[in-house]
């Protein structure tokens, strides 16, 4: 019977180490952090050219998995019926849970806008309240998902839950870490902006006045937006429930002067924290939205040279003989088919980001083709630096690639000839594959330039199938082409 436990126990810890993400390592200085999100452990290595020692035996040791438990687990009040755990509200940060939804406050409006109000929606604060009750009466759990990022000193260390909205700051203190504060994020994710710049109403006035109102709408931006002087906060007509706070996918990165730059790329937010004290403080908040979009409305960048449309310009005029010789995509629109058409299978990373020691940081939107710069300004505010839809740029990697696909396969071509000329038939078979994967519309020219060239039964069955094979592909090429014009056909036609 032990035996048969130990084995369920055994397959019960494998199945669950599959489910869950593997150890994080990072690294500040000399100084190295494992965190692992199987069993909660915390290590401190001090890390040279000559040892990988094992530091803080003389304390016991952190376990974030621990402290997640406790928090979620420890009441601190209740409300309505409604318990108030320590996870929830919160230790040592600023501003204060309950900061969060005072009336009047800066961080939540206690009105509704004119469009909530007139579709019978609560005030923001009342919502978010209510969301968060919703969260937190659904027992979230912890799911294995974690980030962590030591600070720039390497003084604190902060380890993110995102299924629980957790912030967990920790003092590397002995070298040993220590809880120090948390932060429920979850309330954060409601304000649409603190103390960060510029504001999307400045990069709005950026666009031109048909793409300005398109952009609001899209963004819910427009004038009524703005606060119902005369709306209730709330009341018995109102939505009484509300969904529970959203779910959160994060990323973080340490900025300078002990700041974290926390990027939840579910909900296109940037927050960031800072530890000026023996407080985890909320110093800024930007939404992302406004500045994912505006890129790619205006010509592919803000404050990003040279602009895609620049770029594309000069592509296209420097490279007319080779586009006109190769019959390959001539305008914006096409190229930006031939970007969709060319997008590879398989799953690629959908967020990745850098910082620097500096507190500038890159974050790259894969699949919207979308980086913004941000900078933190020394922990202080989330500043956008620039912003770049990358699109284009990729759109023009693509038609250089064609161009010196399509230049090589015809040296290529020339080179089989010579090699069977020459008796070298092995290699001209070989050189002909090359140059028809390169450009499989060769393959006329090929059957005309090497008509009775190979004798060999085993050589001939190569060579028909490499042509059969380029036929194929050059059907295939001639299709998508097609494809595009018929697109761009229908583009233009008027709704």
């Amino acid at each position: 019977m032990l035996r048969s436990s130990l084995i369920l126990a055994l397959g019960l810890c494998a199945s669950l180490s599959q489910a869950l993400e593997t150890p994080l390592t990072i690294m500040t200085s000399n100084k190295v952090g494992i965190i692992d999100p199987v069993y909660g452990s915390i290590a401190i290595y001090e890390a040279t050219a000559s040892k990988s020692d094992r530091l803080g035996l003389g304390k016991p040791s952190g376990n974030f998995k621990a402290d997640l438990e406790l928090g979620l687990k420890r009441c601190l009040d209740e409300r309505d019926g409604v318990p108030f755990q320590q996870l929830r509200v919160g230790l040592n940060t600023e501003p204060a849970y309950g900061e969060m939804f005072t009336p009047g406050a800066k961080w939540l409006p206690s009105k509704p806008t004119k469009k909530e109000a007139a579709a019978g929606k609560a005030a923001l604060l009342t919502r978010t309240l209510r969301g968060e009750d919703a969260f937190w009466k659904a027992a979230p759990a912890y799911d294995g998902v974690v980030r962590a990022a030591f600070s720039s000193s390497g003084r604190y260390l902060a380890i993110a839950v995102p299924s629980l909205h957790a912030l967990l700051l920790y003092t590397i203190d002995s070298d040993t870490a220590t809880l120090m504060a948390i932060r429920n994020w979850g309330p954060d994710l409601a304000i649409t902006g603190y103390k960060t710049d510029p504001a999307p109403a400045a990069l709005l006035a950026q666009l031109p006045a048909d793409k300005r109102k398109e952009a609001e709408e899209a963004l819910g931006l427009g004038e009524d937006s703005k606060p119902a002087a005369d709306a209730p906060a709330a009341g018995p007509g109102l939505v009484a429930e509300e969904a529970p706070t959203p779910k959160s996918d994060v990323w973080i990165g340490a900025g300078s002067a002990d700041s974290f730059l926390l990027v939840d790329v579910a909900n296109n937010k940037a927050l960031l924290y800072q530890v000026p004290a023996k407080a985890l403080t909320l110093n800024s908040v930007r939404d992302l939205a406004v500045d994912l979009t505006i890129p790619g409305l205006v010509g592919g960048g803000l404050r990003s040279e040279p602009s895609g449309d620049k770029l594309l310009e000069f592509a296209l005029s420097s490279r007319k003989k080779q586009i006109a010789e190769f019959a390959l995509p001539s305008s914006r629109q096409e190229l930006m088919l031939l970007v969709q058409q060319s997008a590879g299978k398989g799953k690629s990373s959908t967020f990745e980001a850098a910082m620097s020691s500096g507190g500038i940081a890159v974050l790259n939107f894969v699949e919207r083709r979308v980086f913004l710069t941000i900078d933190t300004k020394g922990g202080q505010t989330v500043a956008l630096a620039g912003a770049r839809d990358y699109t284009l740029d990729i759109a023009v990697a693509l038609l250089d690639q064609e161009i010196n696909n399509r230049t090589n396969a015809r040296i290529l071509l020339s080179d089989a000839k010579g090699f069977a000329t020459a008796g070298k038939r092995k290699s001209a078979l070989l050189t002909l594959q090359l140059c028809l994967g390169l450009d499989p519309t060769l393959h006329k020219d090929a059957e005309k330039l090497f008509k009775g060239a190979f004798k060999d039964a085993d050589q001939l069955t190569q060579y028909r199938a490499l042509i059969d094979e380029a036929v194929k592909k050059a059907d295939e090429l001639a299709k998508l082409a097609d494809e595009r014009k018929k697109a761009l056909e229908e583009k233009k036609k008027p709704k």
